[in-house]
């Protein structure tokens, strides 16, 4: 149980939620990097969708780059002025959720336009119509069978499981929004703690320089009760001195 306890502090917390940002930032920019240098994923989407791809390349890698840029602030804070950099992560956190609500917003909207309007989206919608209407040539064709079978298997595949990805997608951008709101709980808790460490650490110098005062006070008051050094060897001279009269 005390090891559980000690790796649910909110330090222990914040790391955790870094690292996950850290994971999610590699994959935005392998998915940009996809998105720019991959014929297998951007010849369709460019074809189809030309301004949603153009946006939605370029907002992938900032999404990328930005979260890299809160993780380098996480850990700056363990090093400099930890409050200012929880307070500009905090902010970053913010932005960024903003940014997502945004796109989002415009992607929805303009896919919606795009699926009413636009030419490519009927050719899109011929395009499905005829992978439809080809599942039942490529069982007919006996010449090419060895061609035509495996065809026909992963076209049932891509209709089977393309599904998931929207599965995957949304389990990934829940966990993701639930990240960014614990990141942002986090900073300004840890924020609030370091702004208390602030104020407390000038009134525990200020103590113990007082604590040091007082004992040099009483250092002082007992050096005046404390007879002078060299009262001893005078002492006995003085003694002396009489004795030799009397005698």
């Amino acid at each position: 149980m005390s090891c559980a306890r000690g790796l649910c502090t909110a330090e222990k917390i914040f790391i955790f939620i870094n690292i996950a940002f850290a994971m999610y930032s590699g994959a935005l920019l392998a998915t940009a990097a996809r998105l720019a240098w991959d014929p297998s994923t951007y010849t369709w989407f460019r074809f189809l969708c030309a301004a949603q791809y153009r946006v939605s390349a370029a907002y992938v890698f900032a999404a990328g780059v930005w979260l890299a840029a809160l993780v380098y602030l996480a850990a700056a804070a363990a090093q400099r002025s930890a409050r200012h950099c929880l307070h500009i992560y905090a902010a970053g956190v913010v932005c960024l959720a903003l940014s997502e609500v945004g796109y989002g917003a415009w992607m929805g909207a303009s896919l919606a336009a795009w699926w009413r309007s636009a030419p490519q989206a009927e050719l899109a919608r011929r395009g499905m119509d005829l992978l439809h209407d080809l599942k039942p040539a490529l069982l007919v064709m006996e010449r090419y069978r060895d061609v035509a079978r495996p065809l026909y298997d992963m076209i049932e595949e891509v209709e089977r499981e393309a599904p998931n990805n929207a599965f995957v997608i949304i389990v990934f951008g829940v966990l993701g929004v639930v990240l960014q709101v614990a990141a942002f709980v986090m900073a300004r808790r840890l924020a609030a703690r370091a702004r208390l460490a602030g104020e407390c650490a000038p009134a525990e110098k200020e103590g113990a320089v007082c604590a040091v005062s007082a004992a040099d006070d009483d250092s002082d008051c007992n050096d005046a009760e404390r007879p002078p050094p060299g009262w001893r060897k005078k002492a006995n001279l003085r003694m002396y001195t009489i004795l030799d009269k009397i005698f």
